[in-house]
């Protein structure tokens, strides 16, 4: 009897699964939109991209790359205001991400790195200090790489430089087999953990809540972790880290769990010119719970 009434509850969760409607999420009376920046599309090898921007003559612009499954805005809500009027930004939504064309064709960190440099190109912007959170800081890793002039000063939130898996091996297949398969069956739950992390850690307050739940809905399609981890999860920059001479912060949470400071740690130690700050407190949403004291690094390290 447990047996039969155990099936019928796992068969009609999956079916829930596969045929329910997305629902916004509001927990508050008045909803409101934390980070009301402007946004606008460049067009990059036939490909369309999605930036935010704001522009303070006489400031060297501070590009923004956001965390894998984000985008310009659900990475960097907290952050963007605070330099609006003060600092010149540009925030872009990387491939796959946002509302940024997608593709399931290949999507690696170093053609996002191409791309993000074809951008600053087209922006006619010849110097810039780079920010970059988890996938994002493997992009700003590589842009440095390419084109090292661009880049005034480099910032590292939660980095890698190998995940510890090479895109060959049967264990990372397995991997990516079972994400597909779960994607697939529980679209929603991703965004939805993600979600949950806002809220139980404060980072989004009641009125926010309703933008926050659509924001990491509408901008997810089930092939940015399914397969966008054959490309992004095998990066491996140490063979060349030593190659950069930038200068160099690195930011990193004491209880991260998804980049532990030992993997970040290797990005530091593979670096020629780098500083590094372990939030003690902190997981891997830095950006989202600890934005005050991220601002602070930030203007410090940037003498703003």
């Amino acid at each position: 009897m447990i047996k039969t009434l155990t099936k019928i509850f796992a068969f009609s969760t999956i079916i829930k699964k596969l045929v329910e409607t997305k629902k916004s999420k509001t927990e508050g009376v008045t909803q409101l939109h934390p980070s009301k920046i402007h946004g606008r599309t460049v067009y990059i090898r036939e490909k369309e991209y999605f930036i935010r921007e704001s522009y303070v003559e006489g400031t060297t612009p501070i590009v923004f790359l956001h965390s894998w499954g984000s985008d310009s805005l659900g990475s960097w809500f907290k952050i963007l205001p605070r330099y609006e009027s003060k600092n010149s930004f540009v925030a872009i939504d990387l491939k796959n991400h946002g509302k940024s064309d997608a593709s399931w064709e290949r999507w690696d960190v170093d053609e996002n790195a191409d791309i993000v440099i074809s951008i600053l190109k087209d922006l006619n912007i010849s110097k810039c200090n780079l920010v970059g959170w988890s996938m994002g800081s493997a992009v700003a890793l590589s842009v440095t790489r390419k084109n090292p002039d661009l880049i005034n000063k480099l910032v590292l939130i939660t980095p890698f430089s190998w995940q510890g898996f090479t895109s060959e091996s049967i264990l990372f297949k397995l991997f990516i087999a079972v994400v597909r398969v779960r994607e697939r069956l529980f679209p929603n739950a991703n965004p939805q953990s993600k979600y949950s992390f806002l809220r139980k850690s404060n980072a989004v307050k009641n009125e926010y809540s309703d933008w926050a739940w659509n924001n990491l809905h509408k901008s997810k399609d089930n092939f940015i972790y399914a397969d966008g981890g054959r490309f992004v999860v095998p990066f491996d920059a140490r063979p060349w880290l030593d190659q950069i001479n930038t200068q160099t912060l690195v930011l990193t949470g004491g209880k991260d769990t998804l980049v532990p400071e030992k993997i970040s740690s290797e990005v530091t130690d593979g670096l020629n010119n780098v500083e590094s700050e372990i939030f003690m407190d902190a997981t891997h949403g830095i950006p989202w719970t600890h934005d005050q004291e991220l601002a602070e690094e930030l203007d410090e390290f940037f003498n703003i």
